[in-house]
């Protein structure tokens, strides 16, 4: 069986791929992650052909197979050729899932291949849909958001389009639920251990760029203790609130920790991947992730601890646990 899992939003694409290899494989034990840009139409043909060491059908996840053909017109006239060669060498009990997340609606050849091929689609929900989806983030995120407060939300991230389609395409704006996680996250910490309300929806949403928010990020992940001290109490003392400013350097090391995974990959290509962060923060970033691997001990686990120690008690306040996790990627940094 071939499942074909495309956009256009990324994050709910890599979602439905995820939750399809676990229906197929629940143990994981028969599946297989490659990367598109890196294998052909033979070996992808090999990997889910191979006999299972464990036993049962092989699953295989191949993410990004299209995206290196160049325009989404290209990727789709060659996916044509490709799903063609795929739809017969998949053998019975395996599972070939095809993840497209820059492709926005599947290829023709799809419709000459049912009922051989499953057609998963990454198109965001709206309206009620996507206010469940905003309360099972907040779930994940080991918080809560009442219905009031997801809409709240939704309605300053996307005013005018998370309902529902404008008629106009040219016009439309669909939620980037990348984003939309993300800032969930943000505000889930912010609110810890209280619910996510209306009120800190709107505290976050008004907040302006803040150029001395950066300036702390960036010396604390270059490990200038004295640096990031200086500007955490610039900023304590223009009236940050340090849950958020909490918020924001836990997510800085995560992207951090994502940037030095790409390698040497083009900006652009890493900003859309990630979906919730411009190329120009990617760039700004690029130093610390090189740092990153130089580093005796590796920043997301130290974010990971600070965390965990907040979370469980050991740190009670988010002052204390912004002072450790400085003090922490200083005291990591290579000799």
């Amino acid at each position: 069986m071939i499942i074909f899992v495309h956009g256009p939003d990324a994050t709910l694409a890599r979602d439905l791929a995820r939750r399809a290899a676990v229906d197929a494989d629940p143990s994981g034990d028969n599946t297989s992650w490659l990367d598109g840009k890196e294998v052909t139409v033979q070996q992808i043909i090999g990997a889910v052909s191979t006999i299972s060491f464990f036993g049962g059908g092989r699953v295989v996840v191949v993410s990004d197979f299209l995206a290196k053909s160049g325009s989404e017109g290209e990727r789709g006239a060659k996916a044509n050729a490709q799903i063609t060669s795929l739809v017969s060498a998949v053998p019975d009990g395996s599972t070939l899932i095809l993840l497209e997340p820059s492709l926005s609606s599947p290829p023709a050849a799809l419709k000459a291949a049912v009922p051989q091929v499953r057609v998963l689609s990454g198109a965001p929900p709206r309206g009620p849909r996507l206010l469940e989806w905003i309360a099972q983030a907040a779930q994940e995120a080991d918080s809560r958001i009442d219905r009031q407060a997801a809409q709240a939300l939704a309605n300053a991230l996307f005013p005018g389009t998370w309902q529902s389609e404008p008629k106009n395409p040219r016009y439309d704006r669909p939620p980037d639920l990348g984003y939309l996680r993300t800032t969930i996250e943000t505000l889930a910490l912010a609110a810890y251990p209280d619910p996510i309300t209306v009120q800190d929806v709107a505290a976050l949403v008004a907040r302006e760029p803040d150029q001395r928010i950066f300036r702390f990020l960036d010396a604390m992940l270059a490990g200038d203790l004295t640096g990031a001290t200086r500007e955490m109490e610039n900023l304590e003392r223009g009236g940050e609130e340090p849950g958020m400013v909490l918020a924001q350097a836990l997510g800085q090391v995560e992207l951090v920790t994502a940037i030095a995974a790409a390698g040497n990959r083009d900006t652009h290509a890493i900003a859309k991947d990630l979906g919730s962060v411009t190329p120009s923060r990617v760039s700004a970033l690029a130093g610390a992730g090189r740092r990153e691997s130089q580093r005796r001990t590796s920043a997301a686990v130290i974010a990971t601890d600070v965390d965990r120690k907040l979370k469980t008690g050991k740190l009670r306040k988010p002052e204390e646990a912004l002072a450790a996790l400085v003090a922490a990627l200083s005291g990591a940094n290579p000799d």
